[in-house]
């Protein structure tokens, strides 16, 4: 799932009579209903932000609705930004040479797979409900796809050459979603971060979290107003994930990331 970086606002409940989908809506109704969607998204970004991904993930499948309705208003989102990190990542990408296998997680609604898997390109999305393009899954506990053993082994199984994670570490435990890029990536391969900039407590050491995991920092850009990206790459031999106390230690750093909450007014 992607996150917003928005400005919020605090919206009425008003009901509105007749076809809510936006077809035969008046200019105010629809007004209304972008304004509705936006305070649905914004109450449901905020609970996703504050839980673990299984909770998330529980929730999701006992109300698909609530998936339905946070794409709506993210939707919405989208087009107060300057850019979206998702087209600046199809664009980079559709220079890749041709069946190289890109993982999307937390795709949202796989914008990334549709642009590019007719440039040629293997786009394997997944995320927290099933669709047409996407494969449901917990991103930040298993992805489901073969890769290195988790000791930091290169077992040769790994299939992906980049991950992209795009406004989606979203959940408390979101290294988890970090060491399954690194479990999934062949050696080399590279992985792709953007993420809100107001989120990170602590820069330099969320690079380090990355870095423990099996990860050499690549490339980092701030020039944008809204988000941060960067570039890793897969080093297999730098992990030192060497023992469970060394996941349970990793998997405590969650709060370097802290969640996009909404001013009250």
């Amino acid at each position: 799932m992607r996150s917003s970086a928005a400005e919020p606002e605090v919206v009425k409940t008003i009901e509105i009579e007749g076809d809510l989908s936006g077809a035969g809506l008046t200019k105010l109704q629809r007004e209304m209903k972008e304004k509705l969607d936006g305070a649905r998204f914004r109450q449901i970004n905020e609970q996703l932000y504050k839980s673990e991904s299984q909770a998330s993930h529980e929730l999701l499948r006992a109300d698909p609705k609530v998936f339905e309705d946070y794409h709506t208003g993210f939707r919405h989102q989208v087009h107060s930004w300057p850019t979206n990190p998702v087209d600046t990542y199809a664009t980079l990408l559709s220079s890749y040479p041709p069946k190289t296998i890109i993982a999307d997680i937390g795709c949202g609604d796989a914008q990334l797979a549709k642009s590019l898997v007719k440039e040629g390109l293997n786009v394997l999305s997944f995320d927290l409900v099933a669709s047409d393009y996407v494969v449901e899954a917990d991103i930040c506990r298993y992805i489901p796809l073969p890769g290195s053993a988790p000791e930091g082994v290169q077992t040769g199984a790994a299939i992906v050459d980049v991950v992209v994670c795009s406004l989606a570490l979203m959940g408390t435990n979101w290294p988890g979603c970090v060491r399954e890029a690194w479990r999934i990536l062949k050696d080399e391969g590279e992985l792709k971060i953007a993420e809100v900039s107001s989120r990170f407590t602590d820069m330099k050491k969320f690079i380090e979290v990355i870095k423990n995991v099996g990860f050499k920092l690549v490339s980092k850009d701030d020039s944008n107003t809204h988000f941060l990206m960067l570039e890793f790459v897969k080093d297999a031999k730098k992990t030192k994930l060497k023992s469970e106390a060394d996941v349970v230690a990793l998997m405590n750093r969650g709060s370097l990331l802290k969640a996009c909450e909404y001013k009250k007014r």
